[in-house]
């Protein structure tokens, strides 16, 4: 009878064993091995959030890569991996790639180049442009950039904009009012806007000689100089049949 006591009390030791041995140390251990979290969708999220749900799901992170966007604000998530809603496993690194705004940047040379090519190469080094300004050069051609306000080569941080200065031509250029008498008053017009001109008033005369709509004469006398910036209107008196 004892020991059929001492039997029965080793069965429940074993297995009072076995229950903690399955209970608090196998399945846990199996369950952390094979559990899996789905990866949030960090994208356009900035990294301290990014951070947060990632350690709520029991991830974590990696920088990837840095790059600078000017419209991206800082520390903000550009692209991740793996991709939002992929399974992985707790514990995983998600690797992320966030904007970083470079430390300096060097502002290039932008003088003799066109407005255009000048907006270009800011674009490109994520430096903006506050204003264009607009002036008379002897030295440089319509529309080319004379003057910046950083010296090119100059450092300087990602925020700082640059103003630039346009020529818009000599400074003592003239323009000279054409002779669009005996013209037809369409072709007399583009020959005056051409020439830096627009046309005024337009009034009719009556003259059978002449086509309909012919220019008889013009405010100002053929070979009149102007200043190229002065704005001038030239009326015309045009022929009618009737």
């Amino acid at each position: 009878m004892r020991v059929f006591r001492d039997y029965i009390i080793a069965f429940l030791i074993l297995g009072i064993s076995a229950f903690v041995l399955v209970n608090y140390v196998i399945m846990p251990l199996y369950v952390r091995w094979n559990s899996e979290v789905r990866v949030p969708s960090l994208t356009y999220t900035t990294l301290p959030v990014a951070e947060k749900m990632l350690s709520e799901r029991g991830l974590r992170y990696t920088i990837k890569d840095t790059i600078f966007r000017l419209e991206t604000p800082r520390l903000s998530i550009i692209d991740q991996f793996p991709d939002a809603g992929d399974l992985v496993r707790e514990n995983r690194r998600i690797q992320l790639t966030i904007s970083l705004p470079p430390g300096k940047l060097e502002m290039p040379d932008l003088i003799s180049r066109t407005l255009r090519h000048a907006k270009i190469l800011l674009d490109e080094r994520g430096i903006p442009l506050d204003s264009v300004k607009y002036d008379s050069s002897d030295f440089y051609h319509e529309g080319v950039v004379i003057s910046q306000s950083i010296a090119a080569a100059d450092s300087i941080d990602y925020s700082t904009s640059v103003v630039l200065t346009v020529s818009k031509g000599k400074r003592n250029a003239q323009k000279s009012v054409p002779d669009v008498v005996n013209l037809g008053e369409s072709e007399a017009q583009k020959i005056l806007e051409k020439a830096g001109f627009t046309v005024g008033m337009v009034t009719t005369m009556r003259d059978t000689t002449l086509l309909p709509r012919t220019v008889i004469s013009q405010s100002w006398n053929p070979g009149t100089r102007f200043p190229v910036e002065r704005k001038i209107q030239v009326d015309l008196i045009v022929s009618v049949d009737s």
